[in-house]
Parts: structure tokens; sequence; C-alpha cells
């Protein structure tokens, strides 16, 4: 994402695309809690570079620093400061936390709005994020702003088939989700790459516009098949 995206956020629904808003430090706010999510996303960034060391690859570029700040995407990567922001339940606004409520449902109690959150955020944008970072390092240019968010949803795809198929289950539901709800925002005779492309980051008309994209891409990129190989993904970026 140049947002999460991605997706996805991708994983909220309602939420806006990347680069329509800044990081604000986290600063001493639930300073422990804050802590503690940066150890395990730290961990996550880890065994996902490991990963693609076990594939038989190595990036020239240094893995990430991670911040955990409020950020209204939940997630991005800045290619020019090697930096991956995520965020954090504890600095979602109440606003932002109804989202997820939403997504676990009628009978949703904190504890299943913050596994949403944390399955949404925590996993699949932040490995989406991830993404941007092995694009970065084979050098794949953000010109086909459609192809590079499928790209890096196609990397957070392989990595958690792999890894933890609970995940694509999960996003699987919200993303359905999503689609049942927003609208398709793309116009008679338009081909949804060249709409997306023509507006992408700053013309959608809003934040579920934009949703709706990565839900439909994220859907096509899971049931590809013959599902690839996360190490057959990571060669075929930059080809």
């Amino acid at each position: 994402m140049r947002f999460w995206s991605a997706a996805l956020v991708t994983v909220a629904v309602l939420s806006a695309p990347m680069g329509f808003g800044q990081a604000t430090p986290a600063a001493n706010k639930d300073a422990d809690a804050i802590a503690a999510i940066k150890e395990r996303v730290n961990l996550l960034r880890d065994t996902f570079v490991a990963a693609t060391v076990a594939a038989g690859y190595k990036c020239a570029i240094s893995p990430p620093t991670i911040v955990v700040a409020s950020i209204f995407s939940y997630g991005n990567y800045d290619e020019a400061t090697n930096t991956l922001t995520t965020s954090a339940w504890e600095l979602l606004t109440p606003e932002e936390k109804a989202r997820f409520y939403r997504l676990a449902g009628a009978d949703a109690t904190d504890d299943s709005a913050r596994q949403q959150f944390e399955i949404g955020v925590h996993h699949w944008v932040f490995v989406h994020e991830l993404g941007h970072w092995w694009q970065t390092c084979r050098h794949v240019a953000n010109e086909d702003h459609y192809l590079y968010e499928s790209g890096a949803n196609r990397i957070a795809t392989a990595y958690w088939r792999e890894h933890n198929r609970d995940i694509l289950v999960a996003q699987r539901t919200t993303f359905d989700y999503v689609l049942t709800r927003v609208p398709d925002p793309v116009p008679e005779g338009e081909s949804v790459e060249s709409y997306f492309n023509s507006h992408y980051p700053d013309k959608f008309k809003s934040g579920p516009e934009y949703t709706w994209f990565q839900a439909r891409m994220c859907l096509r990129v899971f049931d590809e098949h013959p599902a690839p190989s996360f190490a057959d993904v990571l060669r075929q970026t930059g080809r």
C-alpha cells in the first residue's frame, strides 16, 4: 500500500487509502502496551525477512525500522526512510474502533473487536507493507498503481498461505463483507485497473471506495490458480 494499503486497510471496512493522513508519534500513551506491540511486529518483520532468505533471496536494503504511531491508514511503508509505520489499538479513536466492532459482528465484545484489529492490521496490513519493502528491494517502480498494490497483496497472500492460513480465512470474510456493502464504483465500460490508476491516491471519492478495490484485488489474488509459493512470488516480483 502506499496506503495501507490494502490494502487493506486494507482491512478495516471504511478506512481511507494511505497517504490520506500523517502519522503522529505515540509519545507516552499506553507506553507498555505499545512497547509490547512493537516487540511483536518486530518479530513478525524478522520472521518475514528470514522467510525471504530461506527462499534463496537477500535484500540489499536492511529490514525496515518499525514505528508504532497513530496513522489513519493503519500501516505504511516509506521507502525514502525505510520505515514501516503501524498503528495500535490504544491509539485508535472511538470511531476507528467502531469499525472493528462492526467487523466482529452483532455480538462483538472488546476482545473480538480487538482480535479483528490484530488480524487485519498487525498481520494482513503489516505484511502487505513488508511486500512494498520487498518491491523496493527488487526496484519495482510505483507507476502502475494497481499492479503495485496487487503485487504487495500477492506477496502477503503467499506468505500467509505458508505460515498461517487462518489469516487468509479471516481476511476473506472481511473482504466479502466489504464487497457486499460498498457499491462497485467503476463506471460501465471502464476497466477496474484503469479507474484505479487514474484515481490513485487522492481522487477516490471516499475511504470505502478505495477499500472496495483492495477487497476485490485481494480476493482475486487469494483465488489465483495454481497458487504460487512464497519463493515463486518473491522471484517474480520485479521481473
